[in-house]
């Protein structure tokens, strides 16, 4: 996806005021109060804490994503600070790191999220678009590089279920990891349906692409979370479902981490989940 879609000008710090991760946070919470793009801190503010304390979103190779499930939002919006000396955020490659993206999400954006995420892993997962982040000058460099990295990575990535359709390997029955792709995929091309203003022919037209391809128990399935209780796919945040806040059984979320090739439910709530 392109990340400037969720990301303006002004929410861009080239050097972050804060000395440690708990100010960043503060200050790029603050940043998007300041510029109407946050209604109410204390909230967001509270979330994104608690995830620290739960796990440290420090992904690695200077990066992390701070985020929050906000109700009331319209949209996903992120703020990007960059701290050229480094921050502490006790990241997985235990490396400090310079590049923070803090996020806040609606809770029906939950795929637009994850997809975000992805996207900034996969682009500053490369030492080119990293290092240029590091180097250029001003707030409006950093936004025009990632609006041509990002628009790039989206036009090799356009079209997945295509590839899918094209390989009939990756579509069989007894491996059912094509079919969470394409579940991802359609709640993806649902919310973006739900929030589009123009494009709604080509976006429909994506969705009957995708029901097309996914096994139809596993849709049939999908149909009626999406009907009682959206979204119908979400992730497991330290042991607990994001869909019904319930904590699950560390060994059967060990599980479902170690078997990524099969679709798996939350005990709770039957939703499909996966391990982030």
């Amino acid at each position: 996806m392109n990340l400037t879609k969720y990301i303006t000008k002004s929410c861009v710090v080239t050097d972050l005021a804060a000395s440690t991760k708990a100010d960043a946070l503060k200050e790029l919470t603050h940043l998007l109060f300041e510029k109407r793009r946050l209604k109410n801190v204390g909230p967001a503010l509270d979330q994104i804490m608690a995830r620290e304390v739960t796990e440290s979103t420090g992904i690695g190779n200077g990066v992390a994503v701070p985020h929050a499930r906000v109700a009331g939002l319209k949209s996903l919006v992120c703020a990007v600070g960059r701290k050229p000396d480094g921050l502490d955020f006790m990241a997985v490659d235990r490396k400090p790191v310079h590049l923070v993206f803090l996020i806040c999400y609606p809770p029906i954006e939950q795929t637009t999220y994850l997809n975000f995420v992805a996207t900034v892993a996969k682009l500053l997962g490369d030492d080119e678009h990293r290092q240029a982040m590091m180097t250029t000058d001003g707030a409006e460099d950093i936004f025009a590089l990632l609006e041509a990295a990002s628009e790039s990575f989206t036009e090799r990535h356009e079209n997945p279920g295509e590839a899918i359709a094209a390989d009939p390997g990756l579509k069989n029955v007894q491996d059912t990891h094509a079919d969470m792709i394409l579940l991802a995929r359609l709640q993806l091309c649902g919310e973006m349906l739900a929030t589009a203003r123009s494009g709604k022919k080509n976006i429909n037209d994506r969705i009957a692409n995708i029901r097309s391809l996914v096994d139809p128990r596993i849709l049939h399935h999908y149909d009626r979370l999406l009907k009682g209780r959206p979204p119908a796919l979400v992730p497991v945040e330290g042991d607990t479902c994001q869909g019904c806040f319930m904590k699950l059984a560390t060994k059967f979320v060990q599980e479902v981490r170690l078997d990524p090739d099969h679709i798996h439910m939350c005990t709770n709530c039957s939703r499909f989940i996966y391990v982030v």
